[in-house]
């Protein structure tokens, strides 16, 4: 008696997204759990369970086909020991073929699938998996999968860390209540001993069956590209009652690749519906338009482009403290800036070129540096940018430093930081104020969200313009940015003094000491800024600084980035309120702020000379 064929719904694609979409509109209390098989790693570059086992057959073929017979001859011969094996069937018997081809020696079978997965990286579908992992309540994946792309694709994009349980013996963290996505593998991670032998494969480890019994009551289950090849999910997924788990399973499979019979009957008793796709990356897309609000794909390119850039800008920033040089260098300093330039080898990189000019203390001999590298790469954007800067903080040619930023313009338009530099070193020259707040918007168009060059156009506007309450604005979009931004929040306690109001001087003091804070991890020109007010609030209110000399004493003796810094605003309306005597003094602290070789002249004032230094981030 032939056995009876499996009744299962089958749902058009659209009508399934819609289905989707309306649950994850109108009920709350119900997400989804994506099911992943090999099959929805093909685009990344990872070949499918039955290509891998096609392979594995053509190897055995090679090894012990003596008659030089067809393969699939030989297979379907039943030379193998695997019953009913065909080549078209090779994905059903996976674990059956890893064994014979790998079953004395497995680890060369995990080499292989190593190297099957080595550099792969995440397909678009992977990416707006994690879209939808991040932004959705739909965050558990389970998968047979060994390979890594769903926790990569969640990294690249800089989402919340998932909680990956790679093992049967982790299984117990697997819960209904979630606090992170979960990404569980219940095969193994390719590093983990992965599962692939037949009988590792043919039945679920009991730790997992209870751990996704638990979580199948919760999640309705959404299959793409499993096979239902194993024993272990699949026969899972058989024992489970169609109560057990809510709402239809929805299982979609690729387009021409009906699920076979076995898997239809699984189907049908937990009343699910078959969906045939176009393919992962495709369904996808689709979900992601139906499911998150103001879904824009061209906004994920952006992001991560960002992400990109900035991961690149935070790995160079790191490397470049290493080599903030001053004349008080330490030795350390000196050996870890000349292993820096030594093994910068890449002549055509402009970085090379910066590496060794900063390994230089010699200003002559870094000019030539960034000379020498101009003349390799004269087309270089950056290191004319670069080349510039070190110009502009020099202070000594206007107009060889503003040529080299035109130039660096002129190769790369479209550059947020030469442009930001640009519109910084133009607005220390009074006689470019209007070209300068005209590149300063330039810069933020490019990037609006670009804290750096916010600060630096909150200054211009207090010490160029004398806007008070246009910087104002200003430093609170920053802030809002990064609420913890030294610059700005040094750059806020001069504009209330600036202000020069009583409780303007209170507030200052908070925002210097807030700034100093925010120093104490990436020290730089904002805590000498931030320890200079902090003295200038301390005259005003107490009639005496010199705790906060002593701070200042001590960092002026650090190799610290100077960057520029402008105190015009801010002088003018303290200044004068300070005994005569001291003004000299106070000028003399902000000179010596931007420029290291003043800091020697501190010493013909008396006070100055008798003060003991202390840690400048030791509290008071």
């Amino acid at each position: 008696m032939a056995e009876k064929k499996a009744n299962v719904t089958e749902w058009n694609l659209d009508g399934a997204l819609d289905v989707i979409a309306n649950i994850h509109k109108d009920m709350e209390d119900r997400s989804f759990a994506f099911i992943l098989g090999a099959g929805a790693s093909v685009t990344s570059g990872i070949p499918s369970g039955g290509t891998l086992a096609k392979r594995w057959l053509e190897e055995l073929h090679k090894l012990e086909c003596r008659d030089g017979g067809e393969i699939e001859d030989w297979v379907k011969s039943g030379a193998l020991g695997i019953d009913d094996l065909t080549m078209d069937r090779a994905a059903e018997f996976y674990p059956q073929i890893f064994d014979r081809r790998f079953g004395k020696d497995p680890d060369v079978g995990s080499a292989a699938l190593e190297k099957a997965m080595e550099g792969k990286e995440p397909s678009f579908g992977y990416s707006l998996l994690a879209e939808v992992i991040q932004k959705t309540r739909h965050r558990v994946v389970v998968t047979t999968n060994f390979d890594n792309l769903v926790a990569d694709a969640l990294a690249i994009h800089a989402h919340r860390s998932p909680l990956v349980v790679a093992h049967e013996s982790l299984a117990g963290y697997v819960g209904p209540n979630l606090r992170r996505p979960l990404i569980a593998k219940i095969h193994r991670d390719l590093f983990f001993d992965p599962i692939n032998d037949a009988a590792g494969v043919g039945e679920l480890e009991a730790g997992w069956q209870e751990a996704l019994g638990k979580l199948f009551h919760n999640y309705t289950p959404l299959v793409i590209g499993y096979g239902g090849n194993d024993g272990s999910l699949m026969g899972f997924l058989d024992k489970l009652e169609n109560a057990e788990t809510p709402g239809h399973m929805i299982w979609c499979y690729y387009e021409n690749s009906r699920p076979p019979e076995n898997v239809l009957k699984v189907i049908e008793k937990h009343d699910g519906v078959i969906v045939a796709i176009p393919g992962f990356d495709e369904f996808m897309l689709e979900l992601c338009g139906k499911i998150i609000k103001e879904f824009d794909v061209t906004e994920i390119s952006r992001q991560t482009e960002k992400l990109g850039k900035e991961r690149v800008e935070r790995y160079r920033k790191e490397v470049e403290e290493l080599t903030s040089r001053t004349a008080t260098s330490t030795p350390t300093q000196q050996r870890t800036s000349a292993a820096l330039a030594a093994s910068a080898k890449d002549e055509t990189d402009w970085w090379t070129w910066e590496l060794r000019a900063r390994a230089e203390n010699d200003p002559e001999k870094k000019r030539a540096v960034y000379e020498a590298g101009i003349r390799q790469i004269p087309d270089s954007s950056k290191l004319h940018g670069s080349f510039a800067k070190f110009f502009a903080l020099g202070r000594k040619d206007f107009d060889a430093t503003k040529a080299l930023y035109q130039k660096a313009l002129k190769l790369d338009p479209e550059s947020v930081g030469a442009t930001g530099n640009y519109a910084t070193f133009l607005s220390g020259n009074r006689q470019y104020l209007d070209e300068a707040e005209a590149v300063f918007k330039k810069a933020l168009k490019l990037d609006p969200e670009h804290v750096n060059i916010t600060a630096s156009y909150g200054a211009f506007l207090a010490d160029g313009r004398e806007d008070l309450d246009a910087a104002e604005a200003m430093y609170n979009m920053g802030l809002k940015l990064d609420p913890e931004n030294a610059v700005i929040t040094a750059n806020y306690a001069a504009l209330e003094l600036a202000r020069d109001e009583a409780n303007d001087i209170e507030s200052a003091r908070t925002h210097a000491t807030r700034a100093l804070d925010f120093s104490r991890s990436d020290p730089g020109h904002p805590a000498a800024n931030a320890l200079l007010y902090l003295c200038l609030c301390a005259e005003l209110l107490e009639g005496c600084a010199m705790p906060e000399m002593a701070r200042l004493k001590r960092y002026l003796h650090t190799g610290f980035d100077r960057g520029i810094s402008n105190y015009s605003i801010v002088f003018r309306s303290i200044l004068p309120q300070i005994q005569e005597d001291r003004r000299e003094l106070y000028e003399a602290l902000g000179a010596a702020i931007q420029d290291s070789e003043l800091v020697p002249a501190l010493d013909k004032f008396d006070e100055w000379k008798a003060l003991e230094p202390i840690d400048p981030f030791e509290p008071l």
